[in-house]
This record gives C-alpha cells, structure tokens and sequence, in this order.
C-alpha cells in the first residue's frame, strides 16, 4: 500500500535511532527513503508513523536513498509472530542466546581484567623485581 508517513529506525539497544519516510508498506515489509549517508545496520527496530510498537526489521536492499525492508515479526501465514509482546520491549539478550555462536561473533564482549605474565611485566620500568 502506498503511504507516505514519517518512522524512525531504532538500533543499538535504543541508543542510536534515524528518522526517515515509509514510502510503501505491505504486511511483509516496507521501502524506506532515508538519507544516503546514513549507514543502516542488518537488522533494527523501526516505529512507523504514530505507532507505539517497535517492530523488528532487516535490511533487504539499499539503492541511494531508498532501502527495502522486511518485517522479522511476520509468520509464514503473514500474521504478526507476538501480538501479545510488550511493544517497547526490545529483548536483545533472548535474540542473540538463540542464534549461533558464529552469529554472535559480532556481538560486544566484556573485558575482564586480568593480571600480566612475569615476562610481560618486566618489561614495565615500574616494575619491581622480588
């Protein structure tokens, strides 16, 4: 269906977002006009028009200032996968624990400290030797 209507692409946890305009919308998917030098991730979230829900959506294609999307919420009969969901709830965490550890690959990985090797640390002027 052809509408013009104002959404916003929501990534990296809700702290990274893009405003841009639905062109076309069907109940698979959506071509996006968005700025050419906005780069946009596989996969977000994006709020069409006045809708509170965030639905999850990956990057088809992207043509200059157009991008094609498709909706990850859809089912095979194209109905919506949750409709009971919490529309502001993204639940990043139970996404990523499902895919494969070569998906998640790209994920962000805390650092734990750890003490230097001996051979490591003698090589530090401070360093004090016992």
């Amino acid at each position: 269906m052809r509408v013009l209507k104002r959404a916003k692409i929501v990534f990296n946890n809700g702290f990274s977002t893009f405003d841009c305009i639905v062109r076309n919308v069907s109940a698979t998917g959506a071509l996006l006009t968005i700025d050419d030098s906005v780069h946009l991730p596989k996969e977000f979230r994006i709020r069409i028009g006045e809708e509170q829900a965030n639905r999850p959506a990956e990057l088809i294609y992207r043509r200059s200032m157009f991008a094609g999307i498709r909706f990850l919420d859809i089912t095979d009969n194209g109905s919506r996968a949750n409709p009971h969901a919490h529309p502001h709830a993204e639940n990043h965490a139970d996404a990523s624990a499902s895919k494969p550890a070569a998906e998640r690959s790209g994920a962000i990985h805390r650092i734990e400290p750890e003490i230097l090797p001996d051979a490591v640390r003698s090589r530090f002027s401070w360093h004090r030797s016992n």
